[in-house]
């Protein structure tokens, strides 16, 4: 009997976990830098009239953001499997599980930066007059 209720108690504890980590693993739809990617604002750059010479260096800029963006995205989605999987674990140590999501926080983290590097690199291409327009441009896909 007593063993039923530690297994009942064990399963609640471990849905419950599953639901909070889930719950995180969706904050990539927090608010982040305006770039070309899925859950984050799409700028329409045609509407600021961008020179060949900026559309080739924000074009080269956007592969090697795609490089970095891939790389952390899978490091993360790894922690997130180590993650679930010491969750399950009956013999998982708590601070090995806390270091984990401190980890995959941090690589969250630099994935913002890089983010938001790369739509300032992006903007410190634009003239004066594009940088007017450049509020109109966000969102208006």
């Amino acid at each position: 009997m007593k063993n039923n209720v530690a297994k009942i108690s064990f399963i609640s504890l471990f849905i419950s976990c599953l639901l909070t980590f889930n719950a995180f693993a969706d904050d990539r739809k927090l608010p982040r830098p305006p770039i070309e990617s899925t859950n984050s604002l799409a700028i329409n750059w045609g509407i600021l009239s961008l020179t060949p010479q900026q559309k080739e260096k924000m074009r080269l800029m956007n592969i090697d953001f795609q490089k970095i963006s891939i790389k952390l995205k899978a490091d993360i989605d790894l922690k997130q499997i180590e993650i679930e999987k010491l969750l399950i674990s009956p013999h998982s140590n708590s601070e090995q599980i806390r270091k984990i999501m401190k980890d995959k926080l941090v690589l969250e983290s630099k994935l913002r930066m890089e983010a938001l590097e790369n739509f300032l690199q992006k903007k410190a291409l634009l003239t004066t007059d594009q940088l007017a327009k450049l509020p109109t441009a966000v969102n208006s896909r």
